[in-house]
């Protein structure tokens, strides 16, 4: 399957993060207009030149979603502003980032989800990052950009280089594609064939023109929120359990390489080591391992950790608590300090 992508526009500048939900909160949800452009000059008064064109309107393509033209499926950005039969209309994370931003709640890490969600380029980076040690910058974090790379099963992809010099993000896309377009887009286009082809909309290859410009406000944002952390001189990778948390484990799992193990991959394999033949485990043991697996940067006391974790998975729905009993004394506290709950047992959600 070929998916076109135009050029990704964010907003202009690092202090413009609140640009996005700024123009959602002058659209209605259903707007009436035949064009991207008709919206822009009829609700958001960008100025214009002579010839009657929108001018300085550059992030305000990336709010929209998917559309087809001349049989061809183009992906524009976000997904906020999607085409209906009559129209536009606001998608329904458009209206969570409006009303979050309205009361100040919030609001970015929905704006952060949503980019990972839809945005094939932020997607992709993403993917680079989390499946490798991190991204290597030569001097300090987006600094030098150019210089900037991930190194992924023996190769280095430099995702902010807009050349051909070396490999690029649309070298990354190539090899990666069906990950960086992800599940939902597949979902909402009705996609089914496992090979995807990434391409630009009037070249094969999709511009990476002054990518490392414009890729450099999105990671801003998630510089923001907490989710970089430096583990080597010049290398940066993410917290996993802080990303997780700010868009849910569904987007998380979503970039996750084939062949990488998700946390509750990890839980059963220690479950396994820990265990016993029944498959009750002694839940501060296990806990402490898969803390040192999943969240080794995590300064939250290993009981408070493990306490967390359990319970938000249960409450959540990826295991059951189906069984519990009093183990020994060097099986520890037991899950929120009940010792009726020192050796637990677990049914895991299946897929």
């Amino acid at each position: 399957m070929k998916i076109h992508i135009t050029v990704d526009r964010f907003w202009n500048d690092n202090s413009s993060i609140e640009r996005w939900p700024e123009i959602l909160s002058k659209l209605p949800e259903n707007i009436e207009a035949k064009s991207k452009y008709d919206i822009a000059k009829k609700y958001l008064a960008y100025p214009t030149d002579e010839k009657g064109r929108v001018l300085r309107s550059d992030e305000f393509y990336g709010l929209f979603g998917a559309e087809q033209k001349h049989d061809k499926n183009i992906i524009s950005g976000a997904n906020f502003i999607a085409k209906g039969k009559e129209g536009y209309f606001l998608t329904e994370e458009a209206l969570q980032l409006r009303d979050a931003y309205k009361r100040d709640d919030e609001w970015e890490q929905i704006l952060a989800k949503q980019l990972l969600t839809y945005s094939i380029r932020v997607r992709a980076l993403v993917l680079g990052i989390l499946n490798s040690r991190g991204i290597c910058f030569p001097k300090k974090f987006l600094h030098r950009n150019r210089e900037a790379y991930v190194e992924i099963e023996g190769e280095k992809f430099y995702l902010l280089n807009p050349t051909s010099l070396v490999k690029n993000l649309n070298d990354f896309m190539k090899k990666f594609g069906v990950y960086a377009l992800g599940p939902y887009w597949q979902q909402e286009l009705g996609i089914e064939e496992e090979e995807i082809q990434v391409l630009g909309t009037t070249k094969e290859e999709p511009s990476v023109a002054e990518i490392g410009t414009y890729l450099k406000m999105p990671l801003t944002l998630f510089q923001y929120l907490g989710w970089f952390k430096e583990k080597d001189d010049g290398v940066y990778g993410l917290n996993s359990e802080k990303v997780k948390e700010d868009i849910g484990e569904e987007v998380f799992n979503s970039l996750l390489l084939k062949g990488s193990k998700r946390d509750t991959d990890i839980l059963k394999d220690l479950i396994l080591k820990y265990g016993d033949i029944r498959g009750y485990f002694p839940i501060e043991i296990v806990g402490e391992d898969l803390k040192r697996h999943i969240a080794p940067d995590v300064t939250e006391s290993n009981p408070r950790w493990i306490d967390h974790y359990f319970m938000e998975g249960i409450k959540n729905g990826k295991f059951k608590l189906v069984g519990s009993e009093q183990g020994q004394p060097r099986h520890g506290r037991g899950l929120l300090g009940d010792k009726e709950k020192q050796l637990i047992k677990l049914r895991f959600q299946e897929g």
